[in-house]
């Protein structure tokens, strides 16, 4: 249950997260600045991995779960998908092919978006991988990118209508996709900023990669649960 649009720019690229949880999961802690991995990351308290960083090099990886290929199991115990982006972190020089090696028969499903420190409106391609719970593979996704564990194709369609109204075309600024973020309707459940009566939009994210100057790095987060506190943190390539 969340929601990732992305704007590339000329020196770089802005990434967007809606973090769509269960109200009754634990409130995630707010981004931290980890000196050992080198990258700024929020915490999930109950994982205590994360589902969106961004590395000191301008590497992003974003984790949404993929309901659709969810396993139910009640007696299975699966591994924190939130570990993920943690391990990844540790090689970043190789992250592509460290992704392709990994072992992830533990992890229920999920989508994993990487954004090389290169990415830019010249070096566009923007790498998406999908765990089904038996093969990961490399698929092509257009803008938004979302999930959801309830009517997922109609939520799909409506968040995708949404976009295309808002966000017209690659030469929208800023402020237009932090406008269809913030985006809601009257079903509140096909809403980008989601609430049905089991879950909400508990976060929202924007990463910011070479806008002003090439190593530039800020990450921008605002905790809805929180009266909506807002952390900014920035750090620069060593």
């Amino acid at each position: 249950m969340c929601t990732l649009t992305y704007r590339l720019t000329e020196s770089g690229y802005e990434l967007f997260f809606n973090r769509d949880e269960q109200r009754s999961r634990a409130q995630a802690l707010h981004p931290i600045v980890d000196p050992d991995l080198n990258a700024i990351y929020p915490i999930d308290p109950i994982g205590k991995g994360t589902w969106l960083a961004v590395h000191q090099s301008g590497l992003s990886l974003a984790l949404l779960n993929f309901y659709q290929a969810q396993q139910k199991s009640p007696t299975r115990t699966f591994n924190s998908r939130g570990e993920i982006i943690l391990s990844l972190l540790k090689n970043t020089g190789n992250v592509l092919e460290l992704i392709n090696s990994l072992s992830l028969k533990d992890y229920q499903p999920f989508q994993l978006c990487v954004f090389l420190p290169n990415t830019s409106s010249v070096n566009n391609k923007i790498y998406c991988f999908q765990w089904d719970g038996i093969n990961l593979t490399k698929v092509d996704k257009n803008l938004p990118i979302t999930s959801s564990g309830v009517q997922y194709d109609r939520v799909y369609e409506a968040r995708k209508l949404a976009f295309q109204q808002l966000v017209e075309d690659e030469k929208s600024d800023t402020d237009t996709f932090l406008k269809y973020h913030q985006f809601q309707q009257e079903n509140g459940m096909l809403s980008v900023k989601m609430s049905r009566e089991d879950a909400q939009t508990v976060s929202f994210s924007h990463i910011t990669v070479g806008q002003k100057q090439t190593n530039d790095i800020v990450f921008n987060y605002v905790d809805y649960l929180n009266d909506q506190q807002k952390t900014r943190l920035m750090t620069r390539k060593l």
